[in-house]
Parts: structure tokens; sequence; C-alpha cells
């Protein structure tokens, strides 16, 4: 499976989670399921890391490295719904921060 600008729905969530994990900033948007120009650019940030072709696309090595593939169970499908939401907080703070330093 590969993941790429554009895709949206539960992979990407998968995808997102384990790149935050991994400590990769999605400071913007947080963990919202759409493969936008911030989760391509934590792609491609990963990518670098562990010395795969930076392409922005999530293919399965980088998928397997950052613990994103398969079918979730269910004991990691409660796992996976407490990191989006931390994702989604997150992402808020960073939302009103930027807008309290705009004032």
């Amino acid at each position: 499976m590969t993941l790429k600008k554009g895709d949206s729905g539960p992979q990407v969530l998968r995808l997102q989670a384990g790149l935050q994990k991994a400590g990769f900033a999605l400071p913007q948007y947080g963990i919202d399921g759409k493969f936008g120009p911030e989760t391509q650019s934590a792609v491609m940030q990963a990518q670098r890391r562990f010395s795969l072709p930076v392409t922005g696309v999530a293919g399965p090595n980088l998928l397997a490295k950052l613990g994103a593939t398969g079918l979730p169970s269910t004991q990691n499908s409660a796992l996976l719904k407490k990191t989006v939401l931390a994702g989604i907080a997150i992402g808020a703070l960073f939302v009103i921060a930027k807008k309290m330093r705009k004032r």
C-alpha cells in the first residue's frame, strides 16, 4: 500500500499517528486523516531519517518503519483513537498559539 497527497481515511490516520509518535511534527492540522502538504513534508523528513528515497509518498517500507501497516486490532484501535485525539488537541493548541502571537 502507498499513501500520497490527496488520500484520506483510516490508513492516513495511522500514518499520521506513526509520524507523530516517531517525532515528526504535524503542527498545523495534527492527525486529521487527510494527506495534505503538512503530512507530505513529515513523510519526506521521515524518509530522510530512515535513508529511504525522498518522494513524499508513504510506501510499504516507511509505513513498516512507522508501525503504520495492517489493519488495527481492537487494542490498537483504542490506542489509535487516543493518539488521534491527542494529535487534534496539539494541532488546536498550535493554531491558538499562532493566533495569539498575531495580536
